[in-house]
Formats: C-alpha cells, structure tokens, sequence
C-alpha cells in the first residue's frame, strides 16, 4: 500500500465533519482538514480526487488533471464513466467497481482508462467508501496511477522469459534431432551403396528396376530430411561479423538459381543502396534466404515472379535492416499462420516442414525477427528484420 493509500485510509477511518475544499464528511478538526487538503494537493504522480455517492466527479487534483487530461472545470459533476473506454462502460466495468467498494469498504481495478484526448494509459486503481459516523455511504476516495510503462516492462520480461524458455527447449530438441539424424545417416549410406551396386548390375527385370527406382526416390527424401534435421540442430553461431548482407542474398539467389529455372520464374531482387552491414554468419544466413526463396518458387505459378527487397527501416526503433520475400502465389492459409513455424508442419504436398523453422532459429540466433503474411494482391510474404551494425 502506498504512502497515500495509508494517509487518506487513515483519514477516512477518523471523526468526520465537512469540509469545505470537497463537500465530504473530513475529520473535524481544522487542522487534521488542512491535513487531507495538502496531501490531495501534494499528490502530483497520481490522479486522487472525490465521488459523491452516485459516483459523480466533485473534487479534482492536479495529478488527475495531468494524467487524464480534463480540466476541473470540465469534469466536475460528470459520472465516473466518462474516464472509461467505452467498452469498458459497456460493460459494467465502472459501477462494477463502485458497488464492490461500497461493499467492501475498498475495491481495487486495474484496465485501460481514456485521457481526454482520447489516447489511452493503463491505470492502477484504489477506490474506497467513505462513510460518515452513522456508517451512511458519504461519497467515494479514487485514487489512479499510470502504470504503462510497468505494464509495458512487464510484458517485455514476460516476452523475453518465454523466448529464453523456447530457445531452451528448441536447443535441447535440436540437439536429439542432430542427434538421430547422424544414426539414421549411417543406416542410409549403406542403402544406398547397396542400391548403387544393383543397378551397376546389367539385365534387371522391368519390376526390378521399378522397384529400385522407387528405392532410390525414398533414400534421396530420407537424405533430404536428415539434413534439414541437422541444419535446425546445429548449434548457434557463437560469433557474428558485420558483414553486406548483399552477398548474401545474392548467394542465395544463386542456389536457387535451378529451381528458379525449372520453374520458369523470375526472382527480382531490389537491395536499397548505402545498407549498413549486419552482424552475421554468412553460411547460415544464407540458408534463411535460400529457404525462403525456395519456399516462395515453389509455391509460385510457373511463369510468376518473386520479389526479395532489402531496406532500411526509419522510426523510432533501433537501426535495423528489413528483408522481404513476396510470392505469386496462393498464400498462406489464414487459419494456418499461427503454425507455419512448427517443426514438421507442412500443407505442401511431399513437404518436411523445416524450412520455416529454420529460417526462425537461424534469425532468432541474429537477434531478429521473422514474420509472415499474406499480400493484399495475393500471394505469400515473409518479412525479416535484423539488427544494423551500425
């Protein structure tokens, strides 16, 4: 309980006469009266003002003028309600809170509450009842702090603890991924130099070689599959250098560069000149735009065409470089959004579902962040945001 919590607690509970500076039953004597003026005046971090029994506003300090916005002479006489979002008041939420203090002699609240210039602060509340000495209802005590930014800090930490524990148990999952992957490759190999000794052999009934045939497609996903384990497996880099991230993209648009091919495709790639550096690995940065490239060719109409922009982004949060991926084609299921980061969660056909969880975990290991959606004129798009080295 705060310092004004107590004091004006405290002044309640005493022998009430009434007071001039609020119309309210204050404790009788003058200078205990002068008391419980200077401290409401006192109070400038916190809005503490009256409300008569009905809940209508009859004393204002200059915390609640400066918190909320509204000038004594504007507010006196108004309803509690009008301090509140409109859903707010919708619902019930103000007389809620004036029923459950006349009840309980004090009714604690904490919301989002409307300035008067509409912008909102997420507020703290204290209200209590004051009573005169026959217990009648005399008015109300309220007593608001803004606490945004503790609100904020908050939901920061909390964002930041559940991005530790994920990237805990990503590392822990990543490393039993890594793990089998290396056993399953062994089994694999041998496989495949068995497959490759039977079809040296010459005179292979048609059946045969079908079946080999088939053999072969299965190995060649099971390969497949086993490296993309140990990409999202593979430990962070430990060290990132500031380096162009325009190489990069070119490196990937180069490994892509086939599929684009036998898509027939264009990827058009717009890098705005003068980007400062990112601290980076190279290899594995490459990966993310590779995957994400290859994601977007494949989901594409053949003939369609991907767009990957690099630019600087202007406002007020640190410097920071955003890279786009924007596709052709269907987009992303919306109902599907919440899940494309899921290891092994794919809706395209023969799909492992690593891709976009590589691309996260490697980002996430730059201190960025990935994002996905889907364009206005159709098709998908991927946005990436990294850190400058600036």
């Amino acid at each position: 309980m705060t310092t004004e919590e107590t004091s004006l607690e405290g002044l309640c509970r005493c022998d009430h006469g009434v007071s001039p500076f609020t119309g309210f039953e204050t404790p009788a004597s003058l200078d205990r009266d002068e008391g419980f003026r200077l401290l409401v005046e006192s109070v400038e971090d916190a809005a503490l003002f009256m409300l008569d029994p009905d809940g209508r506003i009859a004393s204002w300090n200059g915390g609640a003028e400066r918190i909320k916005g509204h000038r004594a002479e504007d507010i006196l006489g108004r309803h509690l309600s009008v301090l509140y979002a409109e859903e707010d008041v919708a619902q019930g939420r103000p007389r809620w809170l004036l029923r459950a203090a006349e009840a309980r002699g004090k009714a604690r609240d904490e919301g989002w509450r409307v300035r008067a210039d509409g912008s909102r602060f997420y507020a703290h509340v204290v209200l209590t009842a004051l009573r005169g000495p026959g217990g009648e209802l005399r008015g109300f005590a309220k007593l608001t702090r803004d606490v945004t930014a503790r609100r904020e800090t908050e939901a920061r930490l909390h964002e930041a603890l559940e991005s530790l524990r994920r990237s805990e148990s990503l590392s822990r999952v990543g490393e039993l991924l890594a793990g089998v992957a290396h056993e399953v490759r062994n089994p694999l190999f041998g496989i495949s130099a068995t497959l490759d000794v039977l079809e040296a052999q010459p005179g292979h009934p048609q059946v045969t070689a079908h079946s080999l045939s088939l053999l072969r497609r299965e190995v060649s996903r099971l390969n497949v599959l086993m490296q993309e384990l140990l990409t999202y497996g593979r430990p962070p880099s430990t060290e990132l250098q500031p380096r162009m991230l325009s190489s990069v993209l070119d490196a990937a648009m180069d490994a892509t560069a086939a599929l684009a091919h036998e898509r027939e495709a264009r990827v058009e790639l717009h890098v705005e000149p003068g980007l400062p550096p990112v601290p980076m690995d190279p290899g594995r940065l490459t990966q993310v735009f590779q995957n994400l490239l290859a994601n977007a060719l494949q989901h594409s109409p053949r003939g369609g065409t991907v767009w990957l922009t690099a630019r600087r982004l202007v406002d007020d949060g640190p410097p920071r470089v955003e890279c786009v991926v924007r596709d052709q084609g269907p987009g992303f299921p919306i109902e599907e959004l919440s899940r494309v980061f899921e290891p092994f969660y794919s809706h395209r056909p023969g799909g492992v579902g690593l891709g976009l969880p590589i691309v996260q975990r490697i980002v996430e290991e730059h201190r960025g962040s990935v994002s996905v959606g889907n364009r206005p004129e159709g098709g998908a798009e991927v946005r990436v945001c990294f850190p400058s080295g600036e």
